[in-house]
Formats: structure tokens, C-alpha cells, sequence
């Protein structure tokens, strides 16, 4: 069903407060009605499919953690705006448990709110745009098989992106993040997400898709301008760190394209670099002895204690995306933020953080000193010819532009 552009829901027992958000959303060009029962607010979802809702989490006969649960079974594509009296950290708490639903979430208005700050979540795009989704997903959510997955790898119908990663004290492309990518004949785009999962299932499978995609990557990276600027980085999932034979393959294929190893991070989960088995913590150690550096990806999220990091030869510590985007709307996601800066910067790590999806973000990350960064608003995966293009465009202005 297509969504009813500029429909606001309001659900609020507080009829003084329901009008103020409709007053400052009708000045806006939304249509708007008001509800202080969830049943009548359920029947208006159905019937109008509103692009908004704004929510009271505090209700008399249905608490707004319930309601969340049954806009997440109505496939609700509308924003949502969170609104308590109970403070922030309530706030932040139903935002997470709405985003986990699968629900989209402008933002969280605490009670008493300023009329500024509503006309800004209520003035954000859309995050789910059609357009945006194709990007990530595959069209009617295609259910990848272990055989299906066998084939692509075998035919190498498996293909790699790169996104770049931007120095954030001189603004300037110095590496990129190597992800796979899986254009399906019939299903359109896979997301890693989507597939990646199914290959840990076989040892062997994981270790024919890593392979396939360093192969790839390094064969356009020895060739690409970026090969003189900085680095890439490609991801290793635990599956294969336990093949013994990874850091001589990686070697070989690196000096078969003339790559420096000093010029390939190789990115682990926090859960991987926490996996203290013989075959595993061996493959760690030759990677590094043999020159390549190594990166634990998607920091925050694992159980690492300072003593296992500091045991690690690592050269790096990125910053997991859930964080990152909650940067502006999450007090405990910036403090997570600022303490992964600070602890990178006292182990003599350099810090990236993923997710960067807007122009204050990038901001308050140079602010708060972190190295370098990616994502969306400096530029989305782009193929290998595409990003040479794009960074040949951006080497050539003063400052750097997003695409």
C-alpha cells in the first residue's frame, strides 16, 4: 500500500499536547488527526497508511511498548516520533526496542518538547524509500539456499564493492571497506546480510567466498589510483580463521598482484578476535608477522575486556554502526562513542566509525577526534570502475564533496 504523504497520526491522552504537535504539523502542510484510545488509532493506521505517527508511550489502556508491537505486526511503514514524560533514558529504551521491530524512527520527543525540534523529526526524508531498499535488500525477500550459494561462488557470480573511508583530520580518501555482493539474475541485489550467514554454515563454502572476493579485490585494487593514497580492507569471518593455510593464500595472492601487505586490513568481528582457540589465534599472528594489519570490526557489540585487546597485534578499532547513527539521538551511544575514541587513542589505535549517514555525524566525530570514517554521506558501495571515478572526482576538489 502506498504511504499517505504528509499524514500524521497522533496517539496521546494529553489533549493539550496532541493539539500542539497537530498545530505545529498542520503549519508543516501535514494532514493530521488525533487519538487518546489505541483502537480507533489502529483503525486509522489500517485506513490511511499515514507517513507519520507521533506516540505517547504512556497510555491508560495500552502502554506504547505494546502499541509498537502491533504497528510492527501492521508492517507499519510510517515515521515514528516517541514521546514520555518519563525522560530520556525511557525514550531511548523503546527507540531501540521499535528499530529491533523492524519500525522506522524519526526520533524521541521528551515531554515538555520545543515546537523546533518536532518540525525537524517531522521535516527528516523517509527512511523507507522504495528506492533506498532496493539498494540493501533483494525484492520479495529471497531466502538464500546453501546449493544456490555454492553455484554463485563456483560460477563467480559473487562481486565486490568498495566504500571508501575518509581521514577526517584532512578530509581526504585514504582507504576503503572491501564488502561482497551478490547481483542474483533473478532476485536482483543480495545483501551480505542476507547470504553471508548461509556461507558460515560450511567451512569450506566461507573459505571459497573469502577467497573469491580478495582475489577480486586485490586484482582491481593493484590497478586503481587508491593503491597510492592508502589502503582496503575486506572482512574475515571466523570460519575462516581457522584454516591454517589462510595467511600463506592471502600472501601469495597479495604478491601475485604486486599489493604491498602492508597496503590489505583484514577485519574481524570482536567475537572472532575474542576466539582464543590454537588455529585461530595462529592465523592472527602470521597475518601480522607477515605484514597485514588487522582490525576488529563492529567494536561495542562483542564481550572484549582490555586485557584480550591488549593482547592482540591490532592496528585498528571501528566503531559498530548502531552506535554511530544513534549518535545525536542517544546520549549513552555518544558516550560509547567518545570512549571508544579515547581507547583507541590511549592503545595507539586508529579509530574509524562506520554508519556516517549525515553531516553532523561526520562533525561530531572530528570533534570527539576520531580518525577516519564511512558511510552513506561520503558515499554509498560503489563498484570497482565507479569508485575510481568517484575518487578521482573528489581528489580533484579543495574540500571534500559528498556524491
Amino acid at each position: 500500500m502506498t504511504t499517505n504523504a504528509k499524514c500524521l497520526l497522533v496517539l496521546d491522552d494529553d489533549e493539550a499536547v496532541a493539539r500542539t504537535i497537530g498545530f505545529v504539523a498542520e503549519r508543516l502542510g501535514f494532514s493530521v488527526a488525533c487519538y487518546d484510545a489505541p483502537e480507533p488509532f489502529f483503525e486509522a493506521v489500517r485506513e490511511r497508511n499515514p507517513s507519520h505517527v507521533a506516540l505517547d508511550l504512556i497510555m491508560p489502556r495500552m502502554d506504547g511498548i505494546e502499541v509498537l508491537r502491533r504497528l510492527a505486526l501492521m508492517h507499519c511503514e510510517a515515521e515514528l516520533i516517541l514521546t514520555s514524560g518519563m525522560g530520556l533514558k525511557v525514550l531511548e529504551s523503546a527507540q531501540t526496542t521499535a528499530s529491533e521491530r523492524g519500525l522506522n524512527i524519526s526520533g524521541v520527543l521528551p515531554k515538555p518538547f520545543q515546537p523546533s525540534v518536532l518540525s525537524e523529526l517531522l521535516s527528516r526524508p523517509h527512511t523507507s524509500d522504495p528506492v533506498s531498499r532496493a539498494v540493501t535488500h533483494a525484492p520479495g525477500g529471497h531466502t538464500v539456499q546453501v546449493d544456490e550459494l555454492v553455484a554463485a561462488v563456483a560460477s563467480r557470480e559473487i562481486q565486490f564493492r568498495v566504500q571508501p573511508k575518509l581521514d577526517l583530520g584532512t578530509r581526504l580518501v585514504v582507504g576503503a571497506e572491501i564488502l561482497a555482493c551478490w547481483p542474483h539474475p533473478q532476485q536482483g541485489i543480495i545483501a551480505p546480510d542476507d547470504f553471508i550467514p548461509v556461507a558460515e554454515s560450511s567451512a569450506q563454502l566461507m573459505q571459497g567466498l573469502t577467497r573469491l572476493v580478495l582475489e577480486q579485490s586485490l586484482s582491481w585494487f593493484a590497478r586503481s589510483p587508491l593503491l597510492a593514497m592508502g589502503s582496503i580492507a575486506v572482512n574475515l569471518s571466523t570460519r575462516s580463521l581457522s584454516d591454517v593455510t589462510l595467511a600463506d593464500h592471502i600472501e601469495s595472492v597479495c604478491r601475485a598482484h604486486g599489493v604491498p601487505t602492508d597496503k590489505l586490513i583484514l577485519e574481524i568481528t570482536e567475537s572472532s578476535a575474542m576466539d582464543r582457540t590454537a588455529d585461530t589465534f595462529d592465523t592472527l599472528t602470521r597475518l601480522c608477522l607477515k605484514g597485514f594489519r588487522l582490525s576488529v570490526d563492529d567494536f561495542g557489540t562483542g564481550y572484549s575486556s582490555l586485557e584480550q585487546l591488549a593482547r592482540l597485534p591490532l592496528s585498528e578499532l571501528k566503531i559498530d554502526k548502531s552506535f554511530v547513527i544513534k549518535l545525536h539521538t542517544s546520549t549513552d551511544a555518544r558516550k560509547i562513542v567518545d570512549a571508544t575514541i579515547g581507547l583507541a587513542r590511549s592503545m595507539g589505535l586508529i579509530c574509524v566509525a562506520e554508519g556516517v549517514e549525515n553531516s553532523a555525524a561526520l562533525e561530531t566525530l572530528t570533534t570527539l577526534g576520531c580518525n577516519l570514517a564511512q558511510g552513506f554521506y561520503i558515499s554509498r558501495p560503489l563498484s570497482g570502475m565507479a569508485f575510481d571515478t568517484w575518487l578521482q572526482r573528489v581528489s580533484a576538489c579543495p574540500h571534500f564533496a559528498t556524491m
